[in-house]
């Protein structure tokens, strides 16, 4: 059994549900992401949860010691669904009914197998847009893009689904041996030289699923890590969650990725046109990791007869979403300019025509 078979399984069924501490009702009790509390909708109690930025933020976990210290323990009941159509797997509370997937739409789902175990996180970014400000994200978004086709503006979002999706957040240091060598000219020789790189990276993020279709995720997961709380089952209550797909291993190897990609950005323009880089060898040290729940609004809108998926950070407001431009402009703006430069240059060269 591989090492990553121990992270990644179906959901652990525990104990627990989300109760009302006033009548006990668990059925409809649900987080509210403007008021940052639990409501009861049988008596109405209200109940305050830690707030974000007010509880010590959670400390990452060490790596290599992560199989022996990972909590299973999701703190209530939980049931997993699987779609037929795009493979995407959710849990949600026990007495939560659902007839669609989150992530296609599809009614195609059935009860995934829960006879594994999956870590639980550590913490939770809790929602801080309501779906309601959800439209108003989408507007501000659709104003910012300047060559957007006017039949875009006034577009509403459609299907929108709160969901807090699996993250990984990674740190570690860095030593970095490169061998490089001068680039030849006629005035100076070839030489060969090795140089040392150090580098901390902290919070490095990493979406924790292959199965979710919305492309336009890795576009949006910019989070405040600073407001994040410990998980608690409560900030869950009411609003599904995505299992993680990509395991603690496979994190860290795409981890891995985006650090060779910035040490070799960073290579490029320390030594562009002096050098060039034979080769990199990277030792990482003191790594660390984190698992959270963070929230994500996914939606679609229309513009003609194209849909388009929309994706809207649920701690921050940011949006991303491909829209429709406006072709001409791309193409004759530019046209137009060249055409000015070309006739200004032109009576320039021959002022006796002016």
């Amino acid at each position: 059994m591989s090492e990553n078979s121990f992270v990644i399984g179906a959901v652990n069924v525990t104990s627990t549900e989300v109760k009302c501490p006033g009548c006990g009702a668990s059925i409809g009790v649900k987080y509210d992401p403007e008021a940052l509390n639990l409501t009861c909708p049988f008596c109405g109690l209200v109940s305050a949860l830690p707030q974000p930025g007010t509880v010590p933020v959670m400390q990452e976990l060490d790596f290599n010691s992560a199989l022996q210290r990972a909590s299973v323990n999701w703190g209530h009941v939980k049931k997993m669904i699987t779609c037929a159509n795009c493979g995407g797997q959710t849990l949600y509370d026990a007495e939560q009914v659902t007839g669609a997937c989150p992530f296609c739409g599809s009614t195609s789902v059935a009860p995934a197998a829960e006879n594994a175990q999956i870590m639980a996180p550590q913490a939770v970014i809790p929602f801080a847009v309501t779906k309601e400000m959800t439209q108003l994200c989408f507007d501000n978004f659709l104003n910012s893009r300047r060559v957007a086709s006017k039949k875009v503006y006034g577009s509403k979002l459609e299907n929108v689904i709160g969901i807090y999706l699996p993250f990984w957040t990674y740190d570690t240091l860095t030593v970095s041996v490169y061998d490089a060598h001068t680039i030849e000219s006629r005035y100076a020789p070839r030489q060969n030289f090795r140089g040392v790189i150090n580098r901390f990276y902290d919070d490095l993020v990493i979406y924790g699923s292959d199965k979710v279709r919305n492309q336009n995720i890795k576009r949006v997961q910019e989070f405040d890590f600073q407001r994040m709380v410990p998980y608690s089952p409560k900030y869950l209550a009411g609003i599904p969650a995505e299992r993680y797909t990509v395991g603690l291993n496979d994190g860290w190897e795409r981890a891995k990725m985006q650090i060779s990609e910035k040490i070799k950005k960073m290579l490029f323009r320390k030594y562009f046109w002096k050098a060039t880089i034979d080769a990199i060898n990277t030792n990482y040290y003191n790594v660390k990791f984190r698992y959270v729940l963070a929230p994500i609004y996914l939606a679609t809108y229309k513009c003609g007869r194209m849909v388009y998926p929309v994706a809207i950070n649920g701690q921050t407001g940011k949006t991303y979403c491909e829209v429709p431009t406006f072709l001409a402009k791309l193409i004759l703006i530019p046209l137009a300019i060249m055409l000015l430069v070309l006739v200004l240059f032109f009576f320039a060269l021959t002022p006796e025509l002016m």
